[in-house]
């Protein structure tokens, strides 16, 4: 596995290359444009060159946008959703435009109505996201969620269906998150519970689908439901947790982007990422 971190884009989008090199990260994912906004952002020819170059003379694996916080494809506010659904395009479009790989997106709740009902309308922002990728590389990838509130994506069952959905359009994904699987019960603590989820993901869904995962530890219990990161080792999964996942074979051509709060709070750090980077390299020296 090679290692990134969600960065900071703020002050040019370029920078979002200069914070992953400060880190030593072999990948980067941030937003594009303020996540609490729901303006999608378009970037200056001059500004998306700028990040290309900077990209590749970084040598940077695999860029990954972020969608925003806000948007909700299960929603049943029809405004509410056509924000969203307009905000996921954007999103796709600034990808391609800036030459990352691809786009990660929290589905959504269905709000209490059910998951058929919800599974109907993200079927539909899919299909308005694919049409905007068209020939484009750029892979939509569905984000496995911890499971309060409605939210879509829990089960491994839950995002084949939304696959299912869009008829198993080989431009969607998967990002699977180790904070969000603790929480929703899938057990990854033991090298022998890791492979037992791989067995149950590939079953489902395939592992050809999946495309990157989100190191994050957890500070709620297994099963909580509640999605709360921690710093890596420091939470309910442990250091040791993260050793087998970083260096497992099927993971091994795969980008882990960490999403953690920060030794001092302010997100992904040089902390973090050293302690992602001594458990491959330690597992390398053995």
């Amino acid at each position: 596995m090679y290692l990134g971190a969600h960065v900071r884009a703020s002050g040019g989008v370029w920078t979002a290359i200069e914070h992953g090199v400060e880190l030593g990260c072999e990948a980067v994912q941030f937003f594009a444009g303020s996540p609490r906004t729901w303006r999608p952002m378009v970037y200056k020819d001059a500004d998306a060159a700028r990040f290309r170059e900077a990209r590749a003379a970084a040598s940077l694996r695999f860029v990954v946008i972020h969608t925003i916080y806000l948007i909700n494809l299960a929603t049943t506010n029809d405004d509410f959703y056509e924000k969203s659904v307009t905000s996921l395009v954007g999103a796709v479009a600034a990808a391609e435009q800036l030459g990352a790989e691809a786009v990660v997106n929290h589905t959504g709740s269905h709000q209490g109505a059910g998951f058929a009902e919800g599974l109907e309308r993200v079927r539909r922002a899919f299909a308005r996201a694919l049409v905007e990728v068209g020939d484009s590389a750029v892979k939509v990838l569905i984000e496995n969620t911890a499971g309060a509130g409605g939210t879509m994506g829990v089960t491994f069952e839950e995002i084949r269906a939304i696959i299912d959905a869009v008829d198993g359009d080989p431009r969607v994904g998967v990002c699977l998150d180790t904070c969000h699987l603790h929480a929703a019960g899938y057990d990854l603590r033991t090298p022998s519970a890791l492979e037992n989820l791989l067995s149950d993901f590939d079953r489902v869904v395939g592992l050809e689908r999946l495309v990157m995962l989100h190191l994050n530890d957890s500070l709620t219990p297994l099963g909580s439901n509640r999605d709360r990161h921690a710093n890596i080792g420091e939470g309910e999964l442990g250091l040791d947790a993260f050793a087998p996942v970083v260096n497992h074979p099927a993971f091994a051509d795969l980008p882990g982007i960490t999403e953690v709060p920060g030794v001092d709070g302010h997100g992904p750090d040089k902390e973090n990422m050293q302690r992602l980077f001594s458990l491959r390299t330690a597992a390398r020296e053995v």
